[in-house]
């Protein structure tokens, strides 16, 4: 089946107006690294396409590297935003949760950068820590990002005019490229500043709640920045991604640590955390790393 030309547009421009939280940090990619350098045969399975991930397998000269992401226009899109020849990287248009045989102790790290917001707690979590389990050789190592909101009182109100406030003030001693440079990391801090507050007690983001801040967002933003590229990002960030249908979002879960945690030890891993220091919310973005016994 052809790809749809315009979806893959879309999503690579999305996608290339996104900066941290929602894509890789400094520290996260920092973790990534290490632990792929540490692995002696460098088989590494990464859930998703994330461009950073791949292109550092690539320059780790990792043995093989296997990317499973849902849709093909995702899988061009990313690729299209990779900084290296991605020809010897197998590609696999597939739902994660499909169990493949031909994985089965075929892998010495598996990566995955924010899969598990899509995913359903406890059940698809589960369900993906075991098919890790099952791909990785004994002593391999799972690295995963998750966002979930740290204890504390976070206000998404004032989250929310603190970010736009701190964004107009640097704004006045910046030139217009740098302006936009800014802008693409305050819309994707606003994107994740919207989870505030919203998770309810089983760690599903309330769905209503999420999708109605957006699209006020989108409103009050177009009107306090009308500059035609802000415009674009701002529709990328709040009203493109991850939000395929209306009403809702696609991003349906954020577990604190101590839920993973408990997951992975039932399938078999031994684990740890390390929060991430990204806007918003430090401490939101979380990461573990979890070995086979």
């Amino acid at each position: 089946m052809p790809l749809n030309q315009e979806r893959v547009t879309l999503i690579r421009d999305v996608w290339n107006n996104l900066r941290v939280p929602v894509r890789p940090g400094p520290e996260g990619l920092d973790l990534y690294r290490s632990r792929m350098e540490s692995v002696p045969e460098k088989n590494i399975l990464v859930f998703g396409a994330t461009p950073e991930l791949l292109d550092m397998a690539i320059e780790l000269k990792a043995k093989k590297i296997v990317s499973i992401e849902r849709t093909p226009e995702v899988i061009e899109a990313m690729k299209q935003l990779g900084t290296h020849d991605w020809s010897n990287v197998q590609l696999i248009a597939d739902d994660w949760l499909n169990e493949r045989p031909d994985f089965v102790s075929s892998f010495d790290c598996v990566v995955c950068d924010g899969g598990l917001l899509f995913l359903e707690h406890p059940g698809q979590w589960e369900r993906l820590f075991s098919l890790v389990n099952s791909y990785l050789v004994p002593d391999g190592i799972f690295v995963a990002k998750e966002w979930a909101e740290p204890p504390g009182d976070w206000d998404y109100d004032q989250l929310k005019e603190d970010l736009i406030r701190q964004f107009e003030e640097e704004c006045k001693t910046r030139d217009h490229d740098d302006q936009i440079e800014l802008y693409k990391y305050r819309a994707s801090e606003l994107r994740l500043a919207a989870l505030a507050g919203t998770t309810d007690s089983k760690g599903a983001f309330k769905q209503t709640v999420q999708s109605n801040r957006l699209d006020a967002l989108i409103d009050e933003l177009e009107q306090r920045f009308p500059d035609p590229e802000m415009v674009q990002i701002t529709l990328g960030a709040l009203k493109y991604l991850a939000r395929s249908q209306p009403g809702t979002t696609d991003v349906i879960t954020g577990v604190r640590y101590d839920g993973a945690e408990m997951l992975l030890a039932r399938q078999g891993f031994e684990s740890e955390s390390f929060p991430l220091p990204d806007r918003p919310i430090p401490g939101g973005n979380y990461m573990f790393v979890a070995r086979k016994k």
